[in-house]
């Protein structure tokens, strides 16, 4: 399950002197620690019994935290999709679902901030830009049947060189033939929540009339229906507590 010279398995027992993030069930540190890093490791405890029921519901094995991330990735990839390279996945051969532990190491993609960090931070950021790069990058994905489940600001990279996006955390993503609409309706509440309150009004609007545009959807009253739908889905995420952190935004 890897195409690099490492024992796998070793680094679900690593302590690293500094993390990437860690969060209840969930760790990501970079590795080597010294010298040039090479690849981003993300483990994961237990499971999730939503994703457990979903792939019984279709006929399919489930599968891991780390090696659902690590397929997700390699199908985004082949599809041209800008995500990490995945290089490898491990899992615990038993244990409880609660405890069980898996990992998935990645590509590591030198960079600054990620793209709410630098809209919140850099003045003179290029926002129509930007906005235009996560227009076609969104739409791509759901014109293909994905849905990141996950689609947060923070999870977009923004390299300058070239400028370009890259997408993180798409562990959750799923793809199907005839995805729901109500989850492309939560992955742009997801945008819309993550987006900080600095960003003008206009440019939210315009971003949404290009993803309708993008999409093909072009009738009065299915637009209507759309942005009420995802107001609705943004409404009822603005009264809950982000989960580690996740989605935070200013909201305005």
């Amino acid at each position: 399950c890897a195409d690099m010279s490492l024992d796998v398995q070793s680094l679900a027992a690593v302590r690293p002197a500094r993390w990437l993030r860690r969060v209840p069930g969930r760790e990501t540190f970079v590795w080597p620690e010294t010298g040039s890093a090479e690849a981003v490791v993300k483990r994961m405890r237990g499971g999730d019994w939503r994703e457990a029921w979903h792939a019984r519901l279709h006929g399919l094995a489930p599968r891991s935290p780390g090696r659902r991330e690590f397929d997700n990735l390699r199908a985004l990839e082949t599809q041209g999709f800008p995500v990490p390279h995945a290089l490898a996945w491990w899992e615990a051969a038993s244990g409880s679902a609660r405890e069980a532990c898996s990992l998935v190491v990645m590509q590591h993609i030198p960079h600054a901030r990620n793209l709410r960090e630098r809209i919140e931070a850099e003045a003179q950021l290029d926002l129509l830009t930007w906005a235009m790069r996560v227009l076609e990058l969104v739409v791509r994905l759901h014109e293909h049947g994905w849905y990141p489940r996950d689609l947060y600001l923070q999870h977009f990279l923004a390299l300058e060189e070239p400028r370009r996006l890259v997408l993180l955390d798409v562990g959750r993503a799923r793809q199907e033939r005839r995805p729901r609409e109500r989850w492309f309706v939560k992955d742009l509440a997801a945008l819309a929540h993550s987006t900080p309150a600095g960003v003008p009004r206009f440019l939210r609007l315009r971003f949404l009339a290009g993803y309708l545009d993008g999409r093909r959807i072009l009738a009065r009253r299915r637009r209507r229906a759309w942005a009420r739908a995802i107001q609705a889905r943004l409404l009822r995420m603005a009264q809950h507590s982000p989960r580690h952190g996740e989605g935070e935004a200013g909201r305005g």
